[in-house]
C-alpha cells in the first residue's frame, strides 16, 4: 500500500533480494540433505547397531556361564538375576559389572597381565578399591566408572566360559 512517503522514494523491488536468498538457500539445503542429515541418521543407527550387537553378545555370555559354568559361590549373585530375566543384559547389568569387576580384579593380580595391561590393570585396582570401600547401598554406583576402563586401549577380554567351567 502506498503512502505519501513512497511518491518521493520509492520502495525497492524485493524481487533481487529474494532471487539471491533463493541462490545461496538452496545448495546450502542440497548439502544439508544429500550429506549432513544422512551422516547424522548414520552415526545413531551405527551407535544404536553396535550398542545391539554388545547387548547381545553380554546376554549370550552370561546364559552361557549360567548354564555351562555355573560356580555358586562366585556366580551366585549374577546368575540369579540372569536366569530370572528375558534380557539379562539390559536387566542385569549392575551384577554383570559388578562380577566382571572381580574377575578382571583377580585377572590383574597376576604379575605377568599386570606388567603388559598396566592402565587397565591400575584402573580396575582403583574401582575395585573404590567399590570395597563403599557401603552396600552405593556399592553399585561405584562400580560405574569401570566402563572407562573397558574403553582403554590395552583392556583385558572376559574370560572364556570354557576357563570359568574348569576348575
Amino acid at each position: 500500500m502506498p503512502i505519501l512517503a513512497h511518491l518521493d522514494d520509492p520502495p525497492r523491488s524485493r524481487w533481487p533480494g529474494m532471487l539471491l536468498g533463493v541462490a545461496l538457500a538452496l545448495p546450502v539445503g542440497w548439502v544439508m540433505a544429500a550429506w549432513v542429515i544422512p551422516s547424522l541418521v548414520n552415526a545413531v543407527l551405527g551407535g544404536a547397531r553396535d550398542l545391539d550387537s554388545r547387548l547381545r553378545a553380554e546376554d549370550g555370555y552370561m546364559q552361557a556361564l549360567c548354564s555351562e559354568a555355573l560356580d555358586p559361590s562366585r556366580d551366585e549373585q549374577l546368575c540369579g538375576c540372569v536366569l530370572g530375566t528375558d534380557y539379562p543384559s539390559l536387566d542385569c547389568q549392575l551384577p554383570f559389572r559388578m562380577w566382571t569387576l572381580q574377575r578382571q580384579h583377580e585377572a590383574c593380580s597376576d604379575p605377568a597381565v599386570l606388567s603388559s595391561n598396566k592402565s587397565f590393570c591400575t584402573c580396575v585396582e582403583v574401582v575395585a578399591q573404590k567399590v570395597a570401600a563403599a557401603g552396600p547401598q552405593t556399592r553399585d554406583h561405584e562400580a560405574a566408572p569401570y566402563e572407562n576402563c573397558m574403553a582403554l586401549p590395552d583392556a583385558l577380554f572376559l574370560p572364556t566360559i570354557e576357563t570359568l567351567a574348569s576348575p
